[in-house]
């Protein structure tokens, strides 16, 4: 497992006005390891326990979250991914220990890059850019994937930030639906929902590990202001994660995780995560101060 070492580190920043923004970005995984926008910390640095460093601000690739038992079934051929989790499910994707290129990196963004094709549990000739860039008072993270294999290819995304909310906080969105799981995390329905609004003080805090569609963005208030987490392209859904101890010295945290396919989809519905030779889809989503 990995320690609180996230490899090598590279920043950008952005000057509006007296307001400076800077991110911290992981090479290994394509990680946001530090957020200030406009003058507020957002994403403070990790000081939590190894178990979540395991995660901590990496991009989820191909797949988002679980997939049961590690199987899935491509063009009819099976594949099975080997490193399991207690629960028996292959979690978070291949990307996590994987170093990216790096294509570009200027003042204000950076453009990473990663081929897979190199696992026989995933041989496909997909190539990910990742490109995280400062706006004012905002990052926004695209990430375009191209599948070069000469069939089509399975691939999915997510992304895993944690956000410190400190220790008064309010939570909403305008979520229709809240994904129901059974006891391995793994989708089994949907049940509508009148939206979420949550504060320090709701009880659901105390076990929410939940996945919600129906809106493109979540809003986070506190003491220092707002910020929302907004789907722009192909986010279709989010994972929100409380965790149960802390992960920053500042105060409490969240998760909240955009991504482009539900858990578990290259067991449920891999057609729905198809991209055929030669094309290219993008995924996006901001994290904006207000």
């Amino acid at each position: 497992m990995r320690k609180n070492d996230p490899g090598e580190q590279l920043s950008i920043s952005r000057l509006d006005g007296k307001s400076l923004s800077i991110a911290e970005l992981g090479v290994l995984g394509g990680q946001i390891s530090h957020l200030v926008l406009g003058g507020v910390e957002v994403i403070p640095k990790f000081s939590g326990e190894n178990a979540r460093a395991r995660v901590f601000g990496y991009t989820m690739a191909p797949w988002p979250n679980r997939l049961e038992d590690g199987k899935y079934q491509m063009a009819g051929i099976d594949y099975q991914i080997p490193k399991l989790d207690s629960q028996n499910n292959a979690n978070h994707g291949l990307l996590l220990d994987e170093k990216m290129e790096i294509l570009s990196h200027d003042s204000d963004s950076l453009k990473l890059s990663y081929s897979f094709g190199k696992d026989v549990h995933y041989p496909f000739a997909i190539d990910l850019e990742i490109e995280f860039s400062l706006e004012e008072n905002a990052l926004v993270t695209r990430a375009t994937a191209t599948n070069n294999s000469v069939n089509a290819a399975p691939f999915a995304i997510g992304f895993h930030p944690y956000f410190l909310t400190g220790d008064e906080f309010a939570v909403s969105a305008g979520f229709t639906h809240r994904v129901l799981t059974d006891d391995r995390m793994l989708p089994v329905s949907t049940k509508e929902v009148s939206g979420l609004d949550l504060n320090q003080n709701s009880p659901e805090l105390a076990t929410l590990d939940d996945c919600y569609c129906g809106s493109n963005e979540v809003l986070v208030t506190g003491p220092s202001g707002a910020f929302v987490v907004r789907g722009l392209e192909n986010i279709n859904y989010f994972m929100l994660y409380r965790p149960p101890s802390r992960v920053f010295a500042q105060g409490s945290a969240l998760a909240i995780e955009p991504m482009s396919h539900l858990t578990n989809v290259f067991a449920t519905d891999i057609e729905s995560a198809q991209i055929l030779p030669g094309e290219s889809k993008s995924y996006s989503y901001e994290i904006r101060s207000r």
